[in-house]
Formats: C-alpha cells, structure tokens, sequence
C-alpha cells in the first residue's frame, strides 16, 4: 500500500488520534483500578470421567475405521466431487489472496516432505502442507459451504480443511482415489453432523472451523492410515484437545480466521500420528462432562443426528457460493443485482441507501462500520455495506473488487458513506432494500428467506465458477484446467492420487 494511498493516510490519521488522546503524562499519573468485587460463579459441568465404551465417540470412531467406498451412492459420489471441484477452484482463485504466498513459503520451509505446497510445487510434511493448502482455498471465502443435516441447516467452511487434508494424506501415502473420496466423505459427514447437532451460534464468540472440523480432519486422517477403531477413538480425543479460536480476528479486521482453516487440517492430522504411535486421549471426546459439547458450546441439542443414519447418509455442505463474500452479506447482494437489473439502475442517479435486516444480523460483524485494518480484504469481505455498495455500483462482486484501488474507488467509498442499516420490524425475516434516487424516486427489493442457491447449485453453475477463477488467476492454461476437471469428474478411477497432486501443482502457481 502505497504513503498516497487514501486508506492507509485514513488508517495512519486513526491510529495518530488514538495515541494523542492518551498523553504519557496522563497515563502515568492515573491511579490504579479497584479491586474487582469477588463473586461466586456457578459451575458450567461438573467434572468427572467419560463413560467407559466411549459413548457415542466409540460408534463414531468404529464408523469411521470400518466405512468402505461401496457405501457411498452415486447421488453421494456426485456431492463429494462437485465439492471437491468447487475447492480446487478457490485454491487456484486464491493464488491472487492477500497474503497467500508469504503463508505457503513459511509452511513449505526448506525440509521437504511429502506432500504437495500448492503455488510453490515444493513438498512438504503432510500436516503442513494440507495447513497452507487449506488456507490457500479459503483465501476469498468464496468455496463451498452450509451443510445440511435432515431438517437442520447451519453455516459452516469445513470443505478447505477436509479436502485438502484428504488430498495431502492421499498424496503421501499414494492412496487410489477410491480410498480419497471415502475419506473426504467421511470428513465431510463428520463435520457437518458436528455443527448440526449443536447449533452454531457467531455470537457465543467461538470460530466455527476449529470448532467442528479438527476432530473431522482427525477421522481423515485416522481412516486414510487405516487406524483401529480404537486408535481412532484416541485420535478424536487428542484432536478435541487442540481445538480453539474466536470470531474476534473479525470483529477486529484481522485475517487470522484464514489460518484457523489450516490449523484444523494440521491439528488433525497430528492428533492421528500421535495416536497411531500410542498416545491417548480423552475417552468420549464428543459428550464426556468436559469434552466437545459441554465446553464449545451450549450442549448436544440433537444427538441424534450425530449418529443418525451413520454410513447410509452422507451429508456435506450445499451452498456453492455465487460471490466470493461473508454468506451473511449474500441476500443484499442478491437483492441489489436484482433491483438493479429490474430497474436498469444507473449507480449514478443513487442518493442513498437503506438496508434493512432482522435485529439479529445488526449485532453481527457484518454491520460494524467499514474501518481501516490491518487486513484490506478481511475489513471488507465482512461489511454488509461494501458488498452491497459494490453490487449496487459495479453489478456484480468478484475477487478484482478486493484490490485496494478497488476498495478506494471514490464513488464506492461514496456510495457506502451514503448506505444506512435499520432493523426490520419484529417477526419479519429476509432483508428489505431501498434506493432513493436523486429525482426522489424510491426503488424496493424484498428477500424473505434465504439467496436461490441454498436451494441447490447446478453442475454447470459450479463447472462456470471453476472456469472464471482459473480466468482470474490468469496463468492456467485452458488444456490443463480442462484436464484437471476431467479427472475430478471421475477421480474414483485414479490409481495413485500422487499423480493427481502432481497435475494440480502444474496448475496453482503463484504470480512472479
């Protein structure tokens, strides 16, 4: 970022007021604080040991030892590879994210190993390349994602993580793709039945991917080195052990939450080898008085869908994103393309703009004030009003949008000064947008429920959306990015998924 740089002269003028407003000298002479009162806090669980069989961990972990590729169907088979499909292409799209190739230099390093660094064709370990190769996927969080579990259906990013920690065990052990995709369908499974079963809530402060998806890579990882039932078992519980991080990098504008898709994968993958060599954990990771539930979140609601059609249902995430944005900020932009085709608005006729959602989505990180960060893309991949000032303005939202002279555009910082957010009057769900235009006119767009593609993406829309981030990246030649759709089309057929690894290293190179 550039000393003229109309952000970063905003950012400096912050920062420079901050520390005016609190001389040392002020500093120093403040007293100390009080005492803070005691007070007694009820207990949240009462500590005691897991049941002895394990519980409901034990018949995950006998699943998860023994599941086989024919139990996947064809309608499973297909979900699984168009999921893997929409990732790849996020990992190709991400070679142009903030950031992305320092990430994979620092986790490649110089020590080799066996798996594949995407961008860089450098091997190394296995938990660390499927950390920078889930990062690099979730770069414009535009893969993939909301899983579905029977009648519940919740947000989530779990397909980063588990593909890439399928894909770099599978590469290193040179696994067949049949064995891949029954491990990536277990991890998928697992962790969409994690999230469904709690009920995920941004607003108990705990980040989703470590939460849900650490203990799925670690069934990734347990069944793709053929671990006990037992061993993995201990692999869960190990993995429950290295789970944490919040929403707060959000709030702040920070693009930590990108490295906790990596560590999830890493974690994983650790917790297994250390299981495989001996090491323990807890017995029932999953509803033990202080495991998973109790201490992540507000308890199993739905146990039963933990275990529920185990081995016959193969659940995974459904929303194919159409716009590479925080999926809270995607009804405004539906609703703003929608209005501005309808109306053949011309952005320049806009005085002003009125979002209104459900008062649940106002204390979201999506509402707060668009601000300068320490991270450009995470600042405004979270604001509901940047993604609909865009759409409104440019007719569409695509990775270019988050170049900081795109973000500095002057009649987008314009149009967003000019965008309000209001709550929509109780029991009403959905969004409600309104322009005024300059001639007094006021233009509407009603959303009840949730953007068209949660209803389901077609083939085609997922294969286009491939093709426009290999456009994007802009070094893939045509021949190789079709060759590598074709095989994804029917990876169950290759015989050693080193080969496949090896083609899709010729295609994710980082710019020069």
């Amino acid at each position: 970022m550039s000393a003229s740089d109309p952000v970063a002269v905003a950012r400096r003028s912050v920062l420079a007021g901050a520390a005016l407003a609190l001389p040392a000298a002020t500093l120093a002479a403040s007293p100390p604080p009080p005492a803070a009162p005691a007070f007694a806090r009820a207990a949240r669980q009462r500590p005691a040991p897991s049941a002895e069989d394990g519980g409901l961990s034990a018949v995950i972990a006998n699943h998860v030892a023994s599941a086989r590729f024919e139990q996947l169907d064809a309608g499973a088979l297909d979900r699984v590879k168009l999921r893997l499909l929409d990732v790849i292409g996020c990992t190709i799209g991400g070679l142009r994210g903030e950031k992305q190739k320092s990430m994979s230099e620092l986790l490649s390093g110089d020590r080799g190993g066996e798996a594949t660094v995407f961008g860089l064709n450098r091997k190394a370990p296995v938990a660390d390349a499927a950390m920078a190769n889930a990062m690099l996927a979730r770069a414009f969080d535009f893969e993939v994602m909301t899983v579905k579990v029977r009648d519940v259906i919740s947000p989530s990013h779990n397909a980063p993580t588990t593909v890439m920690t399928a894909l770099a065990l599978a590469e290193a052990a040179k696994l067949d793709g049949r064995k891949f995709l029954t491990s990536l369908a277990i991890g998928d499974d697992l962790s969409a039945r994690s999230i469904a079963a709690s009920g995920l809530d941004f607003n108990d402060g705990w980040d989703g991917v470590p939460l849900h998806v650490t203990m799925a890579a670690a069934a990734i990882a347990a069944h793709s080195r053929g671990l006990s039932p037992e061993k993995t078992r201990q692999a869960l519980g190990i993995a429950a052990d290295q789970i944490g991080g919040t929403v707060q990098n959000v709030w702040d504008g920070a693009n930590s939450w990108k490295i906790l898709q990596g560590t999830a994968a890493r974690n994983g993958i650790l917790a297994a080898r250390f299981a495989e060599i001996g090491w323990s954990g807890m017995t029932d990771p999953l509803l033990s008085p202080c495991g998973f539930y109790a201490q992540f979140t507000a308890g199993c609601a739905r146990p039963d869908l933990l275990t529920g059609g185990l081995g016959q249902e193969w659940n995974g995430e459904i929303y194919f994103k159409p716009w590479p944005s925080c999926a809270a900020n995607h009804p405004a932009i539906e609703s703003a393309l929608t209005l501005r085709e309808r109306e053949k608005l011309d952005p320049a006729s806009i005085e002003s703009v009125t979002i209104q959602v459900e008062p649940r989505i106002i204390g979201l990180f999506i509402s707060k004030p668009l601000r300068p960060g320490p991270s450009l893309h995470s600042q405004t991949n979270f604001s509901l009003r940047f993604a609909c000032s865009t759409a409104l303005l440019r007719g569409d939202l695509r990775q270019e949008d988050y170049e900081p002279s795109a973000i500095a555009d002057p009649a987008l910082v314009s149009l967003i000064d000019r965008t309000t957010l209001a709550a929509l009057p109780a029991g009403e769900t959905g969004i409600l947008l309104s322009v005024r235009r300059r001639d007094g006119a006021v233009l509407t767009e009603r959303l009840v429920g949730r953007p068209r593609r949660y209803a389901g993406s077609t083939v085609e829309e997922v294969e286009r959306k491939f093709h426009q981030q290999v456009a994007f990246a802009g070094n893939v030649p045509k021949g190789l990015a079709d060759e590598l759709r074709e095989r994804i089309g029917e990876i169950e057929k290759e015989r050693d998924m080193a080969s496949f690894a090896t083609l899709l290293s010729r295609a994710t190179r980082y710019p020069a």
